[in-house]
């Protein structure tokens, strides 16, 4: 699963996802867009911490 596809299934925004990890707006655009490459080991923990939820 990519970051796109879990902040979707979770219903949220590139802007709550940015703001709510910390990670630049930009980066995520980027990476959802293909522009640039997440690394594989850090989109797979972003897609667990977004499918766990804000707490």
């Amino acid at each position: 699963m990519t970051i796109e596809e879990a902040r979707k299934k979770q219903g949220m925004s590139r802007r709550e996802v940015s703001d709510w990890l910390e990670i630049p707006y930009r980066t995520l655009q980027n990476w959802e867009n293909g522009e640039r490459s997440c690394p594989k080991y850090i989109e797979k923990l972003i897609v667990e911490k977004i499918l766990q939820g804000r707490q």
